[in-house]
């Protein structure tokens, strides 16, 4: 826990931008991935990531199947973002035996036949195996804002929660304000709502 402390210290007071400045350019230089889905609150973490340094390793998790909205979507964020090392992880690492703890972003998944959705887990142990500082993402239940640190420590990795304490009108304004494209599948009645309103509380 020390180094928990430590960090915890080092960036205390900190905006979430400089936080993840420290991180990626000091602390853990060439160890930091992010995992992400293509849901707008990940969308805000790649923004704020890029900016700082577009080569991050970034893993897309979306489980198969794949619909060709969010193979374009993907893409589009990618190029818009500068995103130089971004990978997609459909499915979990093998695993070969019994595991003391397990890396892994539960997510949902559209049926192919549209008659509802499944849980899916994809487990990534191998995947984040070579680096030291997670920027954890993906966020598919929702933003995490019942989190009570942004930075927290598990199996000797440090885990870092970028929106904590973040409301769903904080992500749409940052979208709004930075004319970050939604996914295609977004209800256009809730992009109006959000162009509609006053562009302010956004801040990282």
């Amino acid at each position: 826990m020390a180094l928990l402390q430590e960090l915890r210290e080092a960036t205390d007071g900190l905006s979430t931008s400089h936080m993840l400045e420290f991180l990626v350019k000091e602390r853990f230089l060439g160890a930091v991935a992010v995992t992400a889905s293509l849901k707008s609150s990940s969308v805000v973490v790649l923004k704020l990531v890029s900016e700082i340094d577009p080569s991050i390793p970034v893993f897309f998790c979306q489980p198969q199947p794949i619909f060709p909205e969010s193979e374009k979507y993907r893409a589009q964020l990618v190029s818009l973002l500068g995103l130089t090392n971004a990978n997609v992880v459909t499915r979990s690492d093998p695993i070969s035996g019994p595991r003391a703890f397990e890396r892994c972003e539960r997510l949902w998944n559209e049926a192919a036949a549209a008659r509802g959705r499944t849980r899916e887990v994809i487990r990534l142990n191998d995947t984040l195996s070579p680096y030291k500082c997670w920027i954890k993402a993906a966020y598919h239940d929702g933003i995490a804002t019942q989190a009570k640190h942004r930075l927290d420590v598990y199996a000797g990795m440090v885990i870092v929660d970028v929106l904590q304490g973040r409301t769903t009108q904080t992500i749409d304004r940052f979208m709004h304000a930075h004319d970050m494209p939604y996914h295609p599948k977004v209800n256009p009645a809730k992009k109006q709502a959000i162009t509609s309103g006053p562009v302010i509380g956004y801040h990282f």
